[in-house]
């Protein structure tokens, strides 16, 4: 086996594992992508329960110092 088919060789083994590690980084980005896709959604429903949490709050507060203004 000459010099040159030997290096060729482990060029080509090289490149095997690099598309081995591309493969993988792949995976992950895709991984990656659907955890931020989801919590986007979660987000959003945690903004709206806030919200909603808040504005009852507000509401209750209002009702019980008018019926404590009437009580009196």
């Amino acid at each position: 086996m000459t010099s040159i088919e030997r290096e060729l060789g482990n060029l080509q083994a090289r490149m095997e594992a690099v598309e081995h590690e591309l493969q993988a980084v792949r995976s992950d980005i895709r991984e990656i992508r659907d955890a931020v896709t989801s919590a986007r959604g979660g987000w959003r429903l945690l903004v709206v329960t806030i919200g909603l949490a808040t504005t009852l709050g507000a509401a209750l507060e209002h009702a019980l110092r008018v019926f404590s203004v009437i009580k009196s």
